[in-house]
């Protein structure tokens, strides 16, 4: 049974302290975490007037996209994978893509006109380039891997 006291650890105050003890009858300290400890996340809110389905705001999604993918572990693996895949150039102006050039997460297909959010539906753009893509109508064609000599 944990029993909850005001307790001094070090520097910290840990206001719920306890033990329990285990199956094979070991004692084990249990702190709680502070609130205070948690970093503060905030959401960026959609603007009210965004529709998933119109093409005129799938830039607007695009970004949105990015973002929450540069957030999170998972994103930033499959960020990674699609830079690699790209051998990090990008597939209109053929120049490197790094931290300091930037990149956007481009839907070769619209996920507005009902497309997937696969990695064979997407690539990486400079930003510059991806305005071009949407204003110009210039055509963002996916890479192909790269296969090396088979022997028979």
């Amino acid at each position: 049974m944990a029993q909850k006291y005001f307790t001094t650890l070090g520097n910290r105050h840990w206001v719920f302290h306890g033990q329990t003890i285990g199956a094979k009858g070991t004692v084990k300290e249990q702190y709680l975490l502070k609130a205070s400890s948690v970093p503060i996340r905030r959401h960026t809110k959609i603007k009210v007037a965004a529709n998933r389905f119109d093409p005129k705001w799938e830039v607007y999604f695009e970004e949105r996209l990015g973002v929450k993918m540069e957030t999170n572990l998972q994103g930033r693996r499959r960020l990674l994978y699609l830079w690699q895949t790209q051998d990090g150039l990008c597939p209109v102006c053929h120049q490197k893509m790094t931290h300091l050039t930037g990149w956007h997460n481009h839907h070769i297909v619209w996920r507005s006109l009902g497309s997937s959010d696969h990695a064979d539906n997407r690539v990486l753009l400079h930003p510059h380039c991806h305005r071009q893509v949407h204003s110009q109508g210039v055509e963002a064609v996916k890479p192909r891997p790269h296969k090396g000599v088979r022997k028979a």
